[in-house]
């Protein structure tokens, strides 16, 4: 303690004009290193926002179109051949669909249909004699002497796909899509696919009951 007293007091004193100078300097060392720790702050603050905001649009160009992340309702592929298929997983957006299938190059329009129900009649005026002839199967058409444009413009190939001709398919030509739940996972609708002739408008579609 002794040393420190006379260490303390070897110090000579200091006249106003030292203690003014050393004031001075002590505020112009403070101003001086102000922008320094201004600059060093807004790195560490900045930095981070920028890697984060780096990150959100990274997410956003990766992100996927599906909302969710799951799988599509329904996909629509032009292939090489011309013909265009369509895979459908679920039955909801027809609008979706059928806006998509006019991307495509065909004017369509698409009901999803609930079980044993259809469409009411007359909702257009059929390209041939395949809309209303009901009580035939298919496979009877198809062996029939016609080979009706209706059943050629749309097909089933598989279990969740139809595959579209467009070359069956004439100018000003609606395909019709019916598209009925099946409440069976191995054959999940079934499809009733018709050409309505030009100039015939289709009318919305009224589901009505249906035995079939």
């Amino acid at each position: 303690m002794n040393a420190l007293t006379s260490m303390w007091q070897a110090v000579p004193a200091a006249s106003q004009d030292d203690l003014a100078g050393a004031r001075r300097r002590l505020l112009d060392g403070m101003h001086a290193r102000r922008p320094a720790l201004a600059a060093s702050r807004r790195r560490v603050v900045t930095a981070p926002r920028l890697l984060i905001a780096a990150g959100v649009a990274a997410a956003a160009v990766t992100a996927p179109l599906v909302a969710g992340g799951g799988t599509p309702a329904y996909a629509v592929t032009e292939n090489p051949d011309g013909t265009i298929t369509v895979a459908l997983n679920e039955m909801r957006d027809p609008e979706g669909l059928r806006a998509d299938l006019l991307t495509a190059g065909v004017t369509a329009d698409v009901s999803f249909l609930a079980p044993h129900t259809r469409c009411a009649d007359s909702r257009f005026e059929g390209v041939d004699p395949s809309y209303g002839s009901r009580g035939h199967t298919e496979a009877q058409l198809r062996n029939g002497v016609e080979r009706w444009r209706s059943f050629e413009a749309a097909q089933v190939v598989d279990v969740r796909e139809i595959r579209i001709r467009p070359e069956f398919i004439r100018p000003g030509e609606t395909l019709v899509l019916e598209f009925r739940d099946n409440q069976d996972a191995r054959r999940p609708w079934r499809l009733g696919a018709w050409l309505a002739r030009t100039g015939s408008p289709v009318k919305p579609c009224t589901p009505v009951p249906d035995a079939g």
